[in-house]
């Protein structure tokens, strides 16, 4: 299971996680829930799938979103501040992209931004997608957000 390792990671540590989540639709919360004990991790999970539930969910701005594409570093790490922030949390989870096939309105490429705040430091990263399928870029995103978080340890 490949959030094992992360699991393990914070219940050494006595750390709490939250995901904000819009293209990977939950998948990285349900990957951390699978493990037994995983109520002593994870916090809660948000999925703001649209951009009016990044605003209301949140706490995004809409200024913020109109300056910034919704497919960016600056709103995947908004989304990993304010989730940590609302669930009270250690560690914070910012994940927006386009999976495809379409792009949404006013957006670059099929790609990911992943942000992790980790205890106040924040790591991001972008995954272009190329030709990969919906389900394939859903699950890469799953991959590297989680080898990202064993990394911040």
């Amino acid at each position: 299971m490949i959030s094992t390792d992360v699991f393990d990671l914070c219940t050494k540590n006595g750390l709490t996680i939250a995901f904000a989540e819009s293209m990977t639709g939950g998948s990285l919360a349900y990957e951390m829930i699978k493990n037994p004990g995983s109520s002593k991790v994870i916090s809660g999970s948000i999925i703001a799938y649209s951009v009016e539930q990044k605003m209301n969910l949140l706490r995004i701005s809409e200024d913020k979103i109109k300056q910034h594409l919704i497919v960016s570093e600056v709103i995947a790490k908004e989304m990993a501040t304010s989730v940590k922030s609302i669930m009270k949390s250690d560690i914070g989870v910012g994940v927006t992209g386009n999976a495809g096939p379409d792009k949404q309105e006013n957006t670059r490429d099929l790609e990911v931004w992943i942000a992790i705040d980790f205890k106040g430091n924040m790591i991001t990263r972008k995954v272009l997608f190329g030709n990969l399928t919906r389900l394939q870029a859903i699950k890469k995103t799953v991959l590297v957000t989680y080898e990202m978080l064993k990394d911040c340890f």
